[in-house]
């Protein structure tokens, strides 16, 4: 609990904050200037090898309360430490969440947990909030896509939101397939070895480590480059030197060679457009152009928003000025702003 409270006079103590993400939960108190606890969004039930996601859309209800009920029970009495009767919740949630979750959610804190209330806030309000601001566009890179949405005098303009399939996961899948096709792996025995021969398939968490030690964002100019000479047929176009390779310890004995032009150019799918010409980049734009058309809503800051897999460190607005997103796992990476600055 916050440290404070022991000197106050016996008012209403603080009230939890919980996030929660597809990949990853964040909770904590309000009156903190971040989470108290970090931890991943699943489940480790007896007999089965396999973690259960918390956060799912497409299972029955009953399936989704028992998931729910387990899950907040760790996160109050292994995590928080506290008694869930004695404080408010407030849930930080995405605009796309269905309403059955929602009610499942509200559900499992009413009569699990016997709270006081339970208020649900738009984590894109919540992220411009923390900024001392009342209008911006924010930019949401999760696990599962990439949101784009204005929010005008603290009112979410869902008129003009933008969405694309592609964040943590979508870079996962892309960096699992550069691994197996490109990387070779060294063991006491042998060296050289195709990955798929030696262990078969990475499991995601080695993949994201993998992402996040090694990987980076390049700056504009450097991807541009990169981009040309990926999609020129021709092959003319020269790309940038890659960086060096590095080697990686998958265990004891096992230590896999990572090639360098992987590093820098598997986050570059963020910004290459698809057959619809959409892309990270071209969200904020469209969003812009819709937010525009609106006679109200004339909003002049960009505001990141970087949750639990991101890869966007910095965000700039039309302006030219630099807001400071909430930063976490992914968006940690090195690299300069991307390429929609």
């Amino acid at each position: 609990m916050p440290l404070f409270e022991g000197l106050g006079s016996g008012g209403e103590k603080t009230a939890v904050v919980i996030d929660l993400g597809a990949a990853y939960t964040k909770c904590g108190f309000a009156g903190e200037t971040g989470p108290r606890f970090i931890i991943p969004s699943e489940l480790q039930k007896p007999g089965q090898q396999q973690s259960i996601k918390v956060v799912q859309y497409n299972i029955n209800t009953e399936e989704l309360y028992s998931n729910l009920k387990e899950f907040i029970h760790m996160l109050y009495f292994r995590h928080l430490l506290v008694n869930p009767r004695d404080r408010r919740v407030l849930i930080i949630e995405s605009i796309l969440c269905p309403s059955h979750f929602r009610e499942t959610l509200t559900k499992v804190f009413f009569k699990q947990f016997e709270v006081p209330s339970v208020l649900f806030a738009p984590s894109h309000l919540m992220s411009i909030m923390s900024l001392g601001i009342n209008s911006g566009l924010v930019m949401d890179c999760g696990y599962t896509e990439t949101l784009v949405l204005p929010v005008y005098e603290c009112i979410p303009i869902l008129s003009a939101w933008e969405a694309l399939p592609l964040g943590g996961k979508a870079i996962h899948k892309e960096l699992d397939g550069l691994l197996v096709e490109q990387c070779t792996v060294d063991s006491d025995s042998s060296t050289g070895q195709s990955l798929p021969t030696v262990i078969g398939s990475i499991p995601e968490e080695v993949v994201e480590d993998i992402k996040v030690r090694t990987c980076f964002v390049s700056d504009l100019k450097r991807g541009l480059k990169i981009q040309e000479a990926k999609f020129n047929l021709e092959g003319t176009a020269e790309r940038p030197t890659p960086p060096p390779d590095v080697d990686y310890p998958l265990d004891g004995e096992k230590i896999l060679h990572i090639k360098g032009p992987i590093r820098d150019s598997v986050m570059e799918m963020l910004f290459e457009q698809d057959n619809e010409e959409k892309s990270v980049a071209t969200l904020v734009l469209d969003t812009l152009v819709k937010e525009r058309s609106l006679e109200h809503c004339k909003t002049s800051w960009v505001v990141a928003l970087c949750r639990a897999t991101t890869t966007t460190r910095q965000a700039v607005s039309p302006t030219g000025a630099v807001s400071a997103p909430r930063c976490q796992n992914q968006s940690m990476m090195q690299g300069r702003p991307p390429h929609h600055s």
